[in-house]
């Protein structure tokens, strides 16, 4: 659905993800104004389900927020196991300054993340949750661009697990809601 679109009753409608165009037909749709649950009951009903929709995906974007983080600290520490053991001119290369400066500011972003969204989750306002999320999606993502630069091509490679969550900090800072779609809630 879009803006103050209704569905008629009995059509089945799409749900937009927020801040998109895309449909989310594979992960949410309602009809006729019921949200019905998979046992068969009816979670909402008629005006009822705007709310648990929005409820439903501020949920999921506090959800997100968290596991962004997630991704972002264990792109960090695998980044800080790694330069301690990789070494360059006979030294380790963490022990440059240029690279430190580089790992304080990534920690720092993920630090500045963490209270955002424990904050969120006590109490589970809206601008709460989109700040969270917008924090922890872009310190993730800064995470991911960090522990690439630092490891190099080798990042890219299956080589090591780090592709892995490479792969997962882009589309977690975009999913159930973009940046901007995030900072205008907060600002809202």
């Amino acid at each position: 659905m879009r803006g103050g679109d209704r569905p008629r009753p009995g059509t089945p409608s799409c749900v937009r993800r927020p801040g998109t165009d895309r449909c989310a037909c594979r992960t949410t749709r309602y009809a006729g104004g019921r949200v019905p649950a998979p046992g068969g009951e009816v979670l909402a009903e008629g005006p009822q389900v705007a709310g648990a929709v929005a409820h439903a995906v501020g949920i999921a974007a506090l959800a997100t927020a968290a596991q962004s983080l997630g991704v972002g600290l264990a792109l960090l520490d695998r980044t800080v196991a790694y330069v301690r053991q990789r070494t360059q001119f006979g030294v380790p290369v963490g022990s440059f300054q240029a690279v430190k400066h580089r790992l304080a500011d990534t920690l720092l972003a993920l630090e500045f993340a963490r209270p955002l969204l424990y904050g969120a989750a006590l109490t589970g306002a809206r601008a709460d949750i989109a700040a969270a999320k917008v924090t922890a999606g872009e310190a993730a993502y800064a995470a991911a661009r960090t522990a690439l630069q630092l490891h190099g091509a080798v990042g890219y490679t299956e080589e090591l697990d780090l592709s892995l969550w490479l792969r997962k900090a882009r589309p977690l800072r975009d999913a159930w809601g973009t940046p901007s779609w995030c900072r205008a809630q907060v600002l809202a």
